[in-house]
Parts: structure tokens; sequence; C-alpha cells
């Protein structure tokens, strides 16, 4: 017997699909009436790409207010991954830049003594040098006809009624400077009754005169660190094999703490 009640479930699926249809061609009127902007092409992908919902679905999860909700949502968080990933390589980035080695001939030096270096000292002999490195005086001015030469003037020797310098030290205003690649360890002290004055520096005790230890040079009666380790660093690095170094000026300088024996940068220590 056939009925003649309408069949309403289907006039209302045949409604749902009918406003589905008006909301999609009114969407597509809308995109077509203004320019896509990249966020809408973004949109439109992550809607085609709707993993709940099948092409041609009616149900109600599958409305496009829905839909664009979870387009949205999908979107805000493949940018949150992309942003934290872009973070994440600026800082590997700006750390692998802290790390690079620097040099050059006008690069300055990182973690370098705070105290005078003998290294210093050395640069004060240069103008009275000429220029195949020879001393231009040895005379530093001063008598000793009647008393000693004054222990300020460095590494004298009385002649002829004269302080001159040394061997391997040049005069410079009234005082003997050590050449470039003279390292004196005798600082002129005594310990044969009492230990080295803290006045000398780092001073050992070896057969009563005050020696400088291991890394350390002696001018003026008092002992500085050596950290020129003969190295340069105007065009590359300087080589891993001088230990911890730094460059400074186109010269392989050891660090703080370091010092230069035999070209290579050794620990400093103040223990005998």
């Amino acid at each position: 017997e056939l009925s003649s009640t309408p069949d309403t479930s289907a006039s209302s699926a045949m409604a749902g699909r009918w406003t589905m249809r008006a909301l999609g061609a009114s969407l597509l009127v809308s995109v077509m009436a203004s320019p896509m902007t990249m966020d809408d092409f973004e949109l439109a992908e992550a809607l085609a790409s709707d993993e709940v919902c099948a092409p041609g679905d009616d149900s109600a999860e599958c409305g496009l207010e829905l839909r664009q909700l979870r387009a949205q949502h999908k979107k805000a968080h493949v940018k949150a991954h992309v942003s934290e990933a872009l973070s994440a390589e600026s800082v590997d980035v700006q750390a692998s830049s802290d790390e690079a080695v620097l040099f050059g001939p006008d690069v300055e030096g990182q973690d370098m003594w705070a105290e005078t270096t003998y290294d210093q000292i050395l640069l004060g002999i240069t103008a009275n040098l000429t220029s195949e490195g020879e001393c231009l005086s040895m005379d530093t001015g001063g008598s000793c006809s009647v008393f000693g030469c004054k222990e300020s003037r460095g590494a004298t020797e009385c002649k002829n009624s004269k302080c001159m310098c040394a061997s391997g030290y040049c005069a410079q205003a009234g005082t003997c400077f050590p050449k470039k690649g003279q390292c004196l360890e005798d600082t002129g002290g005594t310990c044969s009754v009492a230990t080295c004055s803290s006045s000398r520096g780092a001073t050992k005790c070896s057969s009563g005169k005050c020696l400088c230890k291991l890394g350390g040079c002696s001018w003026k009666g008092k002992c500085y660190p050596l950290t020129d380790t003969g190295g340069t660093c105007s065009v590359k690095s300087c080589a891993t094999s001088r230990g911890p170094t730094t460059c400074h000026r186109g010269r392989c300088i050891c660090k703080n703490g370091y010092v230069a024996v035999q070209g290579s940068c050794q620990k400093f220590t103040e223990e005998d």
C-alpha cells in the first residue's frame, strides 16, 4: 500500500544539499571577486586536504564553517612549527658565528693577560732599532764611576765608568730593553738567606738566585709572562698545535693563564 504522507527526510536531505551548494557557490563568487592572498591559498589548500570530510560529505560536522575552523587551526599549527624551526636555526647560526675563529692583522685578541707581559715590553725597543733590527745605542747615559748602575736601568754592565746595556739589550731613554727573542730568567735577586721578594714576580730559587719560572722573562729585576708563541695569524687562524691562543694584531698570543714555551702555550703555575 502506498503512503500519501510526503517523505520529509528526503526533502530535508535535498534541502541540505542545496544549502551546501549555495554556500559553496557564494564562497566561490567571493573568492573570484577579489584577488586571493597567500593566506587565502593556504586556507583553500587546508580546506581541500580536510582529513575529516570526504568529497560530497554533507554531514553536520562537514559544514563549511566547521571545515574553515579546522583549516585555520591546522594552518596556525603548521606556522607555529615553522616559526620554532626557524628560531632554532637562528640560534644555531648565532652560536656558530660566536665560535668562529677570527684572524687578521687588525684583529684584537680576546681573553688575554690583564697584567703587563714580556711581549709588550719588547715593543718598547722598536723605536731604537734599525730596519735590520740592530741596536742604535748600548749606552744608557748612566755613570758607575762611584756607585753601581741603578737597577731601574735594566740589565747593565759597568764599562769605562759607564752603564752600558748587557748583551741582548738595547738602550732607549736611559733604560735597557731586551731585544726581540731575548729572554733572561735571572732577576738579579738572591735567595741564599731569605726567599725571593714577591715584587720580582713569579720566581724560583735556584743556587741562591731568584730566577723566573718557566714561561717568564726577567726585565728590570721582575719576571713577566711570555705570551707570544712566534706564530702569525694575518691570513689564517693560529695552528691548534700552539694550544689555547688568540689572534692579536696578526700574532698568535697565549690566552690568560697560559705562557709560551717553545712555541706552544702551556698552563702557567705559581707553584714550584
